[in-house]
């Protein structure tokens, strides 16, 4: 007799916006994927980053990990550290960014001035 096991993580996904851990950034519905990719789904699928202007934040949807500042650099983690899980992402705004790169970071400058409100950010 054979028996299989499940196993489950617990809270693997504790610190993720919730949009994050269902995934819901990704693309639902739409043409089939065998279809020609035109409009909506060539649209979506560029959307590689997601900018939380309040927090100066960025999400890398491909790879799952968080890109923040931190003591004056920017780091890249799966996970947030502790003082910057209490900001919440799950209740912000976001921004889906078109930037097929990894370092979004580099045009900082711009999301800021773009996205920002006044008096907020870092």
């Amino acid at each position: 007799m054979i028996a299989f096991i499940g196993l489950v993580p617990l809270n693997a996904s504790a610190d993720h916006p919730k949009h994050h851990k269902n995934k819901s950034y990704k693309t639902k519905g739409g043409p089939p994927s065998w279809a020609p990719a035109h409009g909506y789904r060539t649209k979506m699928e560029q959307v590689r980053h997601l900018y939380y202007p309040e927090q100066n934040i960025y999400f890398d949807t491909q790879k799952e990990v968080y890109i923040y500042i931190n003591m004056g650099r920017w780091e890249v983690s799966a996970r947030l550290p502790m003082p910057l899980r209490e900001l919440r992402l799950d209740q912000a705004t976001s921004i889906g960014l078109e930037i097929n790169s990894e370092t979004p970071q580099i045009y900082n400058v711009q999301h800021r001035t773009r996205y920002q409100r006044t008096g907020s950010g870092r």
